[in-house]
């Protein structure tokens, strides 16, 4: 028996050895988390969403992110590349175009009435009436980008879009590469600007920690971004004195951020694919045991459990407005929240259904 026991010791110190010495794929940044907010006032969980209608439900494969046509037909992008529609009083899903090979996350419409989209191989433009898609740009300074996502497009048809993570793509079957940019805690991302009537890609805000969510302010002089894992919204001045400048109108926010819209008139509603997670904090104050996590295969990572989405609406200064709770997960990770007339829509990044909500401050 003793013997047993000692062969057994043995084997555990040379797993150990080989786990210690096998070389990690990222490398995490140590962040002491701040403690989240209280989730009181404004913020406490109501639990409102639970009257959201589904639309779509089982027919789309998820709804990162969600625009409304004129005529009232909602289009979504889907994870495998296709930006599908369903019109009005239909469940009936229809493929407008066949975007790219990775997941198409970002959506907006531009002047023209075509449909900017965000994929993470670059930034293409739809044609609904015909289904045709161009690439407009996938590289800035010959670099590719790493992890586009989101969008927003101003009055004059510049398009503002972030590329999450210039080091994490999007991943392959066994998992999306992001994950590792959770993990890793450190600035990749990046916010850009693509002018149609020159084709020139510009950078205008790096060293961010997973670019997300992109919406123009109210006034077209500013632009604002979401910070995923710092758990963030900054504001970039494109005009006026501070052009050029940003500033962090919202941080330890309650939620993890996912997208961010505006409604053009004030208000800011931001997407939280979940509350605030202990795992995650955990993982961002304790780098080398993340490190040692990430060795090992995806289905042995801390888990953070169900996600409680909500959607958050704030003014252009940052102040807590309003929110609204997802009480039973219908609607997974919330992504986007689209105000639109006297709802808020709400896309999935991992239910497969879109949500509708007539929401008090819409009506």
């Amino acid at each position: 028996m003793g013997r047993a026991l000692l062969w057994l010791f043995a084997i555990l110190i040379v797993i150990c050895a080989v786990w210690y010495l096998w070389p990690a794929k990222a490398d995490p940044a140590y962040w002491d988390e701040p403690e989240p907010p209280e989730m009181t006032g404004v913020l406490e969980p109501r639990g409102r969403l639970a009257q959201a209608e589904q639309i779509g439900a089982g027919a789309v494969m998820s709804s990162e992110d969600i625009a409304i046509g004129p005529d009232g037909a909602v289009y979504a992008g889907q994870p495998d590349g296709r930006l599908v529609r369903l019109r009005p009083g239909s469940d009936t899903v229809e493929t407008v175009a066949d975007v790219s090979n990775y997941p198409v996350l970002g959506l907006q419409w531009t002047p023209e009435g075509d449909l900017a989209a965000m994929a993470p191989d670059g930034l293409y433009r739809v044609n609904v009436a015909t289904g045709e898609s161009e690439l407009l740009t996938n590289a800035y300074d010959d670099e590719p980008f790493g992890f586009g996502d989101d969008l927003d497009v101003a009055d004059d048809g510049t398009i503002y879009f972030t590329d999450a993570t210039s080091k994490w793509g999007a991943g392959s079957e066994s998992g999306p590469d992001y994950v590792m940019d959770m993990v890793e805690n450190r600035p990749w991302g990046a916010l850009y600007a693509y002018h149609p009537d020159t084709g020139e890609t510009a950078l205008l805000l790096d060293d961010l920690y997973f670019a997300n969510g992109v919406a123009m302010a109210a006034d077209g002089r500013s632009v604002f971004v979401a910070e995923t894992f710092r758990y963030r919204i900054q504001r970039y001045w494109l005009d006026g004195p501070n052009a050029g400048a940003a500033e962090i109108i919202a941080e330890n926010l309650p939620g993890i951020p996912d997208g961010v819209m505006s409604d053009r008139q004030g208000k800011l509603y931001v997407a939280m694919d979940t509350q605030r997670s202990p795992v995650l904090a955990f993982l961002h104050e304790n780098p080398f045991l993340t490190k040692m996590i990430t060795k090992l295969p995806r289905g042995l990572w801390l888990r953070a459990g169900p996600s409680s989405g909500f959607v958050l609406v704030m003014n252009e200064e940052g102040d807590y407005l309003d929110s609204y709770h997802d009480p039973d997960g219908r609607f997974g990770m919330i992504a986007n929240a689209v105000p639109e007339g006297e709802y808020i829509w709400i896309g999935s990044l991992t239910a497969p259904v879109i949500g509708r909500y007539r929401a008090p401050d819409r009506q």
